[in-house]
């Protein structure tokens, strides 16, 4: 490479000598050919001749072919190849574009000067695995490697040439490369050479050559990575079509086929490296850099067109592809038959083209179902027939098996289209567990990424299909299939179930369930019916996924209310609704113990129906809540809850009659009575009172106005606070002893406010008298330590509860004093005067 440096000196002294007149090239390329050496004397040569090609009404034409004559006098493989990449690279910038015949040369000249130079080098490099002893075998393989960018460049010469057309390039460079490359027979010059054919030249190109390139392929070595070749290809072809499409620039247009390799996209050039001090004149002819050629693709498009040639016909495009070329159906002939011709080919390798050949369809035919379709067929018999075999679980082929299933969800925004692949599910349903568990995350995935309604029937049991492993028990399951049994597998390294991660999955998979929707009702409740049939084998699976049913099943109750104006028959529909709510919550706590969950669904369920006027229904739901309750509900902080909701809906209700309210909100009072703690007695109690007291109930009226509660007994409310001052009075703690004096009191004034006209001034002043004489008990922490909080729903810091109590006493009494001071003669009566 240092030679080749100096050279380049000697190039430009020449060309000055001879402007100057010292001396006339053509005297010196005669004279350099006398020297001894041969070696020496060709590099003489073609530095001279080099020079002389630029000089004008030089015979360039005679000149490329002595040249190329004469280096055939170097036959040693490494000093030959040498000789001519310095041939190539000297004469690049002289080589004739022109198209007229004449001694200056023509367009048509270059090509075969390169072409020659191409095979000649390539002999060359061939010969070089013969050189040497067997037990360096090894070494001259890595030496072939490492020359391989030389034989490479003549192609990038090719490939950089402005007046080379599709015609010439179908017609003459193709045909005698690839004649070329089979006719080698070796791997290591096949493989790179066809690699380089890929990257070197333009898209287009390879569009319209598709048929002799494979065709080729099929007849290399048959060690060679084909795989890999048309792999190369296909990936090839398919972000030019995925480019084009994110461009918009051809949908639907016509355009014509480039002129020049120059005007098609940016060409990559396959080596690794260069030589060593060619840094300058490789640097565009690297077959492992970048072509430069894409770099001024406006220009060369500009020079192109000046050149007097026929234009070809405007042809259709789509999505950057041809229409009259069958791009798919190309590549699927070629691969089918390689893979029938090829019984060498593994299923590593098979699948790996597969995974090509459907992404290759889906950024060039993404509304063509039936090519992906196709593909996936072809993978399912491949499944088959390795089915016993143990390639089939190689890690290889389980990673292309996966990219291939993946592929059509990460192409497609909605996963819908799944469905129209027929092959699709079939082929996942023969795949291992982890694989189906992977596309079933994937398809989950999508679903909520891109937000797709779900609207059919059938299209909820085709997406819960393919999800299938998430939502029942697998005879090849994994650690994640069944994590409640108890198996070895089911369990981390711990020894512990990983629930964890098995809560997460099936609180995405219960988010779809949330886009299970259709705008018509009646399709709504054939959807909801579906996806039921299909989560019902879960097993503890349903903990997760009925709850999200119940609460679309209550929205769509809600929705045939609003269809009562138009659809006679909702009553019948609604009221076979609120069965088939009652049988999902019904079989959600016969088989998962989650009686927490199934109380709250069944109150919601009595909501609903209290909204649509069903009072049977209602009355049945809320029976069933407080069965819950009683059979179930053990632990206190949660019985505590139950009342408090159970309270909080029966006082939304007003469908009851008076019967029914009353059996009802006397049992949820009785319960209040029968807990555990003390302080949850008296604020159950205290809770229960409003059952006795209706509230303004929004859009309850005839004219979706407020309406008062029908349903006021005072003297039952005030039942229940005394009741909750005695419950309170009994606690043997001095400080949870006036917590709930206060909260009584406040109690008090609520109703005292809201007209009840049991609860008097009197009452007020007797508990606000009671408050502070208890108030006392609290100053001397030493006599009565704080106690743990024994309530079941509020945790304060023990040493901090007698300061809150404290302040809420003193807002509750600045609260009264601000309503006495109001002029509100209700408040005349009231004593505050002793509060603190």
């Amino acid at each position: 490479m240092a030679i080749f440096d100096a050279l380049r000196h000697v190039s430009t002294y020449l060309k000055e000598a001879h402007q100057s007149g010292r001396h006339h090239l053509a005297d010196l390329y005669e004279l350099v050919q006398y020297a001894g050496n041969i070696v020496p004397r060709l590099y003489l040569m073609v530095t001279v001749g080099s020079v002389y090609m630029e000089v004008p009404d030089a015979p360039v034409k005679e000149i490329m072919r002595d040249m190329m004559e004469m280096a055939r006098g170097v036959q040693h493989p490494t000093r030959g190849l040498f000789l001519r990449y310095y041939l190539s690279g000297q004469t690049r910038n002289s080589l004739p574009l022109g198209t007229e015949d004449g001694p200056e040369g023509n367009i048509t000249d270059s090509i075969q000067f390169i072409l020659t130079n191409f095979i000649e080098m390539n002999k060359l490099w061939v010969r070089l695995q013969h050189q040497g002893h067997s037990r360096e075998r090894e070494k001259r393989e890595m030496e072939r490697k490492e020359l391989r960018i030389l034989v490479g460049t003549n192609l990038v010469r090719l490939s950089q040439l402005d007046s080379v057309d599709l015609p010439v390039y179908q017609s003459t460079i193709l045909p005698s490369i690839l004649e070329q490359i089979v006719s080698c027979k070796d791997v290591i010059a096949q493989e790179y050479l066809m690699e380089v054919i890929i990257q070197v030249f333009p898209d287009d190109f390879h569009l319209r050559t598709l048929g002799p390139l494979l065709s080729a392929t099929a007849q290399l070595h048959p060690h060679v990575n084909v795989k890999q070749i048309v792999i190369a290809l296909v990936d090839r072809l398919a972000a030019h079509a995925a480019r084009e499409a994110d461009s918009n620039e051809d949908d639907e247009e016509a355009s014509e086929i480039p002129a020049s390799p120059k005007a098609a996209s940016k060409a990559e050039d396959p080596a690794e490296e260069k030589p060593e001090g060619e840094a300058k004149e490789t640097n565009n002819e690297q077959v492992a850099g970048e072509n430069e050629a894409g770099e001024d693709s406006e220009a060369t498009a500009q020079e192109a067109e000046s050149v007097s040639t026929p234009k070809p016909p405007k042809v259709r495009r789509i999505r950057g592809i041809p229409e009259d070329v069958k791009l798919f159906e190309i590549f699927w002939g070629k691969i089918v038959d390689l893979v029938k011709f090829r019984p060498d080919l593994s299923i590593q390798d098979i699948t790996a083209l597969l995974v090509s050949l459907i992404n290759l369809s889906l950024s060039c035919y993404p509304d063509n179902l039936e090519y992906a379709d196709q593909v996936l067929g072809f993978a399912k018999e491949k499944t088959l027939e390795y089915r016993e075999k143990p390639e089939l679980q190689h890690k290889d082929t389980v990673a292309n098996l996966q990219n291939l299933l993946t592929a059509p969800i990460q192409h497609y925004s909605s996963i819908l289209t799944l469905l129209d692949l027929p092959n699709f599910n079939t082929l996942l349903s023969l795949q291992p567990y982890q694989i189906r568990r992977a596309i079933a995350h994937a398809v989950v995935g999508s679903i909520l990424k891109n937000e797709t309604v779900i609207s059919t029937p059938d299209d909820v049991n085709g997406i819960l299909e393919l999800c299938a492993v998430m939502i029942r028990d697998q005879k090849d399951g994994g650690h994640n299939s069944s994590p409640f049994r108890s198996t070895r597998n089911s369990r981390n390294e711990s020894g512990n179930v990983d629930l964890e991660e098995f809560a997460e999955e099936q609180g995405q998979l219960a988010r779809i369930i949330h886009l299970f929707k259709s705008d018509d009702a009646d399709t709504q409740a054939a959807i909801l019916s579906a996806a039921r049939k299909q989560l019902g084998d879960g097993g503890e699976r349903i903990r997760y996924m009925f709850p999200p049913l119940v609460i679309q099943a209550v929205k769509l109750a809600r929705r045939f209310k609003k269809l009562q104006d138009t659809d006679e028959g909702w009553e019948k529909k609604c009221a076979t609704l609120f069965k088939f709510i009652h049988q999902v919550i019904s079989i959600l706590h016969n088989k998962v113990d989650n009686s927490d969950v199934v109380l709250r669904l069944f109150l919601l369920a009595g909501q609903s129906a209290d909204e649509c006027g069903f009072e049977d229904i209602c009355y049945e739901f809320f029976v069933q809540a407080f069965t819950i309750y009683e059979e179930s509900i053990s632990e206190s902080k949660a019985q505590f809850q139950a009342i408090t909701l159970m309270v909080g809906t029966l006082q939304t209700t007003s469908c009851f009659n008076l019967d029914h309210y009353d059996t009802l909100i006397t049992k949820c009072a009785l319960h209040g009575a029968k807990l555990l703690k003390k302080p949850d007695q008296c604020r159950a109690v205290m809770t229960c009172s409003h059952l006795w007291w209706g509230t303004m109930i929004v859009g309850q009226g005839e004219n979706g106005e407020e309406t008062v509660y029908p349903y006021r007994d005072g003297k039952r409310v005030l039942e229940c606070l005394q009741k909750a001052l005695k419950i309170a009075d009994s606690c043997m703690d001095s400080v949870t002893n006036v917590e709930l004096f206060v909260e009584i009191l406040n109690r008090y004034i609520y109703y005292f406010e809201k007209q009840n006209e049991s609860v008097t001034v009197k009452y007020l002043n007797g508990l606000i008298d009671l408050i502070n004489t208890n108030l006392g008990n609290m100053e001397n922490p030493d006599q009565h330590p704080p106690a743990a909080n024994s309530s079941s729903l509020l945790e304060h810091d023990p040493a901090r509860i007698p300061d809150y109590v404290m302040t809420h006493f003193r807002n509750t009494i600045y609260h009264l004093e601000r309503r006495k001071n109001g002029g509100d003669e209700k408040y005349t009566e009231l004593d505050t005067g002793v509060a603190i």
